[in-house]
């Protein structure tokens, strides 16, 4: 029973050390970048030729790395590797292993969840340790649905700075409600049997500055590598689609889902970009919007609504091509589909959720 207990405390603290830290730095940094764009757009000399919109959504595409992603994912990631190295992980895992039975899963599916936390590639490669291919299905479509490291960077970013990190963390324990009701579905359609779980369970101990660094190092620098390079271009292509009028065209595929959630048009582009790395929609909503200070462009309700439909919908680029490496074209499509379902469904929810408190 504590057990819980001190898991949902220490889970709040983390997410109260996570956005106090993020949120000093973001400020100053957003300030600094806002007023180096104004700078080099002036000496430009015109705000709506091609060149200076190129020039605004490169700054913008640097900014968003620096001032708005990197803030909340080096302390999330930082956190996370202490969490792992004191032994505290599989202590979850132990806690959650009799709610993973009643789900109608291994406890061992676990594993796949700890690790979709940084990633969710490294989540579905890991169910290769589970024997049955309906486990490894549920459990690799659960794990899609983990909130990783560029899925909370966007909660921290809108939420948890404009809004307060209680209601942060109030998104991320409905995702894991929505996780463990999607569980309970899926076992009923596919239903099986679930063997017990032997799990070593490591002493206390007090982690070591280098190999939280290099732990933390190692997952920052494929954002900086790998996703932010995509994010700098996704955020120039954007101002060269704007400045064509090509953007509209996109907004108007996405319409009838941004209608329904009560979002403005302009997130259609941001979302269908958000395929390749989920720290594109946030960045891209900025750029779309023409502000990154969201509080001016979004309402508090449009703000809740647009994290949870991004933390649920149709996983990041790379995450389905390694479903479908392990699972299969068809498995992979069906997860896609189901993510859409319950990313919309999420989004409902919370929007009138959202609308009730504000």
């Amino acid at each position: 029973f504590f057990g819980y207990i001190f898991l949902i405390v220490i889970l709040y603290l983390f997410f109260q050390a996570v956005y106090s830290l993020g949120g000093l730095i973001e400020k100053p940094l957003m300030v600094w970048f806002e007023q180096l764009e104004m700078w080099l757009v002036s000496l430009v000399g015109t705000h709506t030729g091609l060149l200076s919109q190129i020039l605004v959504g490169l700054i913008q595409g640097v900014s968003g790395g620096i001032a708005i992603v990197l803030p909340y994912l080096v302390p999330f990631l930082t956190g996370l590797g202490i969490l792992e190295d004191v032994g505290y992980l599989p202590r979850i895992a132990f806690l959650m292993d009799s709610l993973m039975h009643k789900l109608g899963l291994h406890g061992k599916s676990i594993v796949p969840f700890i690790l979709g936390f940084g990633c969710n590639v490294p989540a579905i490669m890991s169910t290769r340790i589970l024997e049955d291919k309906r486990e490894r299905f549920i459990s690799a479509a659960l794990s899609t649905l983990v909130p990783c490291a560029a899925r909370l960077s966007v909660v921290f970013g809108l939420v948890a700075y404009y809004l307060g990190p209680l209601l942060a963390l109030f998104i991320y324990l409905f995702n894991l409600f929505v996780i463990a009701l999607t569980a309970k579905i899926l076992s009923k359609i596919v239903p099986d049997t679930s063997p017990g779980l032997i799990l070593e369970m490591p002493v206390y101990r007090v982690p070591t500055f280098k190999t939280v660094f290099n732990k933390a190092w190692w997952r920052i620098r494929e954002f900086i590598v790998e996703a932010w390079p995509l994010l700098i271009v996704g955020s120039v292509v954007l101002s060269i689609l704007n400045y064509l009028n090509i953007s509209r065209f996109l907004n108007t595929l996405v319409q009838p889902l941004s209608w329904l959630l009560g979002l403005p048009n302009e997130v259609g582009v941001p979302l269908i970009f958000g395929v390749l790395r989920k720290e594109l929609s946030l960045v891209m909503l900025g750029q779309a919007l023409g502000s990154m200070e969201f509080s001016t462009v979004l309402t508090p309700v449009q703000m809740i609504t647009f994290s949870v439909f991004v933390v649920f919908y149709v996983p990041c680029l790379a995450t389905m091509m390694v479903i479908r490496k392990e699972l299969g074209v068809k498995a992979m499509w069906y997860i896609v589909a189901m993510t859409v379902l319950i990313a919309t469904v999420a989004g409902l929810f919370a929007r009138g959720f959202a609308e009730i408190i504000y």
